[in-house]
């Protein structure tokens, strides 16, 4: 079977379903697209007619727009092959109608969805992939890191050491080194890694204090916003969470430019602060604790981002 898989190039999430297609196919092709790319990605393949090549394409924690999806709906060689799985819930209510094509789902039995758990789901449903312990673990620890239930509900410190492994390899090496501790069934932090981790911990904390010490203070939208003006996109939920811990700090919410994607990334730091919705004002999207949009002209001016 020859599969094409386009996925979210920002985080885990997007990672582990590249790290599940690795197992359930030989030699799948992977996309990985920004949240603003991939209605661009998917109509080139269009174009240029090279999606026709597949036999199935897997678009996961993405999600094109609905004039996309139901060009895809109205093509016969098309409609049968390709299957969205997201799980945000500003394209939940952004989708006028219901798709055969698009299942999208926000929370489960199993707890808030993200793109890899949803992957998993379909590939254990239609006998795609042989599951295990491994797996299971690799996939419900992005699940949490994802959702951030790992530090809202479970305190499980080993899915925001996930994260750090991505920090630490980068997108290329985690997805390879994953897809072979999966495939061979091997523990998913080595000695090594553990000490690696440490080392980052300690790095991370000093470069996160560095950052709250440059940020200034905005009103946007009726909302208090802490503003960092550049950052790197790793360290952006260690700064939320350091935020959240200084009560003499009264903000609702961190606006964190990041440089290198163009992006301004959005984090709740009040849990009843949507940020999700904050993003949309300025043609982004993302969940009630995190979201995104770019770093338009507009979106800057009002945060006041140089």
């Amino acid at each position: 079977m020859k599969v094409l898989l386009f996925t979210h190039i920002v985080d885990i999430d997007g990672m582990g379903s590249a790290v599940l297609s690795n197992i359930a196919f030989e030699n799948p092709d992977i996309i990985f697209c920004d949240t603003f790319e991939i209605n661009q990605k998917v109509l080139q393949k269009l174009e240029d007619k090279s999606i026709y090549l597949y036999d199935k394409i897997f678009i996961t924690d993405l999600c094109p727009n609905e004039e996309l999806i139901e060009k895809i709906e109205n093509d016969e060689n098309l409609k049968t092959k390709v299957q969205i799985l997201d799980h945000h819930i500003s394209i939940l209510e952004s989708l006028k109608s219901r798709h055969k094509i698009a299942k999208i789902v926000i929370e489960n039995s199993a707890g808030k969805c993200s793109g890899t758990s949803l992957f998993y789901d379909y590939l254990k449903e239609n006998s795609l992939i042989l599951p295990n312990k491994i797996a299971d673990d690799f996939v419900e620890l992005t699940r949490q890191y994802d959702t951030w239930e790992w530090k809202a509900k479970y305190n499980n410190e080993a899915a925001n050491d996930l994260n750090i492994m991505f920090s630490i390899f980068g997108k290329e090496n985690y997805v390879e080194i994953f897809s072979k501790k999966l495939e061979n069934n091997e523990a998913l932090f080595s000695e090594n890694d553990k000490i690696l981790i440490n080392e980052f911990k300690e790095n991370m904390n000093r470069i996160c204090d560095s950052y709250i010490q440059k940020i200034h203070i905005e009103t946007v939208v009726n909302y208090t916003a802490a503003v960092i003006d550049e950052m790197e996109d790793e360290y952006k939920n260690d700064v939320a969470e350091k935020l959240k811990s200084k009560k003499d700090l009264n903000v609702d919410f961190v606006a964190m430019l990041i440089t290198k994607r163009n992006t301004i990334s959005f984090r709740a730091i009040k849990p009843d602060v949507n940020v999700g919705k904050i993003a949309e004002i300025f043609g982004g999207k993302g969940h009630k604790p995190a979201g995104s949009c770019t770093a338009s002209a507009e979106a800057k001016s009002a945060f006041k981002i140089n």
